[in-house]
């Protein structure tokens, strides 16, 4: 599986300040690097705001009681991730 950033992804990880975060986002992307397919990615799921190519991956970090998502968009075994938010705001947002 081929993995590609948006520019909007590293702005959203330049605005990040919790170090249990940052150490939980970068787990999930060796896990997504070193997945042979989707079914290896835990907590992928479908979002539903947007069409069936747009999936959220959910992040739960050490010592945080939110829950923070990966937006991304996966078209023929290419996943492109797109922002890193706060599960509420996805809700509020999108």
């Amino acid at each position: 599986m081929e993995l590609n950033y948006k520019g909007s992804f590293f702005r959203d990880l330049d605005n990040i300040s919790n170090r249990y975060l940052m150490i939980a986002i970068k787990k999930k992307i060796q896990e997504i690097a070193s997945a042979k397919s989707l079914a290896h990615v835990s907590y992928l799921k479908r979002f539903k705001a947007y069409t069936d190519t747009w999936y959220k991956i959910e992040i739960h970090p050490e010592h945080n009681d939110k829950v923070y998502w990966i937006l991304c968009i996966i078209k023929n075994n290419v996943l492109e991730l797109r922002r890193v938010k706060s599960e509420t705001y996805f809700k509020k947002h999108y």
